[in-house]
């Protein structure tokens, strides 16, 4: 059994939820799913931290699972999970189709944005300072500021 994420790692997955909230849900876009919820893709099954479906692709969405590719995908990185996060879930997520992947770094405080071209991702952004912007493709007119992700 794997061991539960860090207090440090929740708070953000929860500020991401609220950040993300806020767009999706009060403009109505899909559903906006916090792990644990299993992703199905091909052969694989995955749990990203943050999941976002947007209305066309609602039909992904089954009772105890989603099968296919969400339009975006959120994880929070962690010692235990980030080289799984940065290798090979990369390289499912491009293959699957996912066209946005968000790369959460809470021990270095940034925020990576990867944009799927041509079957695999390209870094929109990667922050650098706390006031630096990360500007979503997916959710058009969805904006965070780097240190918001952190303040808990």
């Amino acid at each position: 059994m794997a061991a539960a994420p860090s207090i440090r790692h929740q708070f953000v997955i929860g500020k991401l939820y609220r950040l993300f909230s806020v767009w999706v849900i009060e403009k109505q876009l899909g559903a906006l799913l916090i792990s644990p919820v299993d992703v199905v893709l091909g052969d694989d099954v995955v749990e990203p931290d943050l999941i976002y479906v947007s209305n066309a692709r609602q039909d992904i969405l089954g009772e105890k699972r989603i099968t296919g590719a969400p339009d975006l995908v959120v994880e929070v990185l962690a010692l235990s999970t980030a080289r799984n996060d940065l290798r090979y879930k990369w390289r499912l997520y491009a293959r699957s189709g996912i066209q946005e992947y968000w790369i959460v770094n809470p021990a270095a405080e940034t925020v990576a944005l990867q944009v799927l071209v041509e079957n695999d991702y390209q870094t929109q952004i990667e922050t650098e300072h706390p006031d630096d912007v990360v500007t979503s493709k997916v959710l058009q007119g969805f904006s965070v500021v780097a240190a918001d992700v952190f303040i808990v």
